[in-house]
């Protein structure tokens, strides 16, 4: 019988050191840390594009996947980082790793048509929060208890715009839910954003896996939401106009340069 107890939390000190011995895992960790600002003084896009550059240039598709969304986000719009950026979508592409086919907007201004979004959390109490924040800036808005209701709802609704999701829930969590929907051809162009109290790194880590395509703490804010829509839609690629974009985070943009040897 196991009696050690629950694995003690690494620090970043501890984790900097396994990383800076070549460790994938513990890279791919501070460089979500410093993404999202958790268990650092503030999110660093020059560290996260670091550590997640030298988990990336060992291989591993996420960390590709993370790099390549940084240097779109947060590093300054040149051709040398939409290039860079570019190859890393193709190679982490190989392994599923996508970005959304489509623009995220909170209006269809050409339309003149709001959006329809998706709340899925079951406390009735934050459902009505941000429910109030959205349709204050002219959304229609629906709701779901847990993964399984807000599935249950999606098949009537796929003119759904987005969908804003907890993870802890019962009957299906919220990792399952982001599973359902981007396996789902009729679902699967739908974006998922992550709203929850969870800080955990693995929790995120395995939301990304899922196929999420952003992460916000609650409580909800409205800036919040509009700075990840925003994101989004000031988002340019190499090629041509395409509104593709990461999996943004409730943190503060900043204006970089890539780091020459981030991968």
């Amino acid at each position: 019988m196991n009696k050690s107890g629950p694995k003690k939390k690494e620090s970043v000190k501890e984790l900097k050191k396994r990383a800076e011995s070549g460790d994938i895992e513990a890279q791919s960790a501070l460089g979500l840390l410093y993404e999202l600002g958790l268990d650092v003084p503030k999110a660093d896009p020059q560290e996260a594009a670091k550590w997640w550059g030298k988990a990336a240039k060992s291989g591993s598709t996420v960390a590709q996947f993370s790099l390549a969304e940084i240097i779109s986000k947060e590093f300054e719009d040149t051709e040398e980082n939409r290039a860079m950026a570019q190859v890393l979508y193709k190679k982490a592409e190989v392994s599923g790793l996508v970005r959304p086919d489509k623009a995220v907007r909170m209006f269809d201004k050409q339309r003149g048509k709001s959006w329809k979004v998706l709340i899925v959390d079951p406390s009735m109490t934050h459902r009505g929060q941000v429910k109030s924040l959205l349709e204050a800036e002219g959304c229609e808005v629906i709701e779901a208890k847990n993964g399984d209701d807000g599935l249950t709802v999606l098949r009537r609704n796929l003119d759904v715009k987005l969908v804003l999701t907890e993870v802890n829930m019962p009957v299906l969590d919220g990792y399952g839910l982001i599973q359902a929907v981007n396996v789902n051809e009729q679902m699967k162009h739908i974006p998922v954003i992550v709203l929850s109290e969870e800080k955990n790194p693995e929790a995120i880590q395995k939301a990304k896996k899922s196929g999420v395509k952003g992460w916000i703490l609650k409580p909800a804010k409205l800036h919040a939401l509009r700075r990840f829509i925003q994101k989004v839609n000031e988002k340019k690629t190499v090629s041509k106009p395409s509104t593709e974009k990461k999996a943004a985070t409730a943190v503060e943009p900043a204006k970089n340069t890539l780091p020459k040897k981030a991968i």
